[in-house]
């Protein structure tokens, strides 16, 4: 949710963020009311876009123990568990594109819980305004 805490500075930054998902519509939905993220939201279920940026599909990193220890860690803190949305195996990234289309950031994540921080996505975004 630190994306949708850090969304006014995102938007300061004359900046558009695409939320690119593989998920059905009803999931979609859901996720959309519970996070209420302010940004674009896109549907993808052939994973079209998964396989031109280079985002790999592991069960044995979207399932080993970091992942598990992290998932428990935030189920104490009090977050709600959702269940497994679709296939727990694709793995997700964080890309920026600049506005002539240069890609100036592909994180590709290594497991679930692997994703760069809000703040290096803005530090970033803010060098190339």
């Amino acid at each position: 949710m630190q994306l949708r805490q850090s969304s006014g500075m995102i938007k300061e930054l004359n900046t558009r963020v695409a939320i690119i998902s593989f998920g059905t519509f009803p999931g979609a939905k859901a996720w959309l009311q519970e996070t209420a993220v302010p940004f674009e939201f896109f549907l993808d279920p052939q994973r079209e876009a998964y396989r031109a940026y280079g985002l790999e599909h592991s069960l044995i990193r979207s399932w080993s123990p970091i992942v598990w220890l992290t998932y428990a860690r935030l189920l104490l803190s009090g977050r709600r568990w959702r269940g497994i949305q679709g296939d727990s195996a694709q793995l997700g990234g964080d890309f920026i594109v600049d506005r002539n289309g240069i890609v100036r950031l592909a994180y590709r994540s290594h497991d679930p819980t692997d994703r760069p921080s809000i703040n290096k996505l803005v530090s970033l975004m803010q060098r190339l305004e």
